[in-house]
């Protein structure tokens, strides 16, 4: 599996808007952090703040986050469910 197959719909095949945003704020929950706290340390002569630190990782958007993944994967078992019967259900 590639991971560009992670952010595509399991139906039509095309990138869905839901996963690509998951996936731009999982990227900006690591790295925002980072980046942050580097600039501090580097204004403030590599001094490392936990405070500050702690004030970039919120765990709100963390939350969000988690919150799109379970909606995402419910959203995915739902449409092979959805398949599933189809594809049993007789033709008329």
């Amino acid at each position: 599996m590639k991971i560009l197959d992670i952010l595509k719909s399991s139906i039509s095949g095309q990138f869905e808007i839901g996963r690509v945003s998951l996936a731009i704020g999982g990227f900006a929950t690591v790295v925002t952090p980072i980046v942050f706290e580097s600039i501090d340390m580097f204004h403030n002569g590599y001094h490392f703040d936990v405070t500050a630190w702690c004030v970039a990782y919120p765990g709100g958007l963390v939350a969000l986050v988690a919150g799109g993944v379970l909606a995402i994967g419910n959203k995915s078992k739902q449409e092979a469910q959805a398949q599933q019967i189809a594809s049993s259900t007789p033709a008329e």
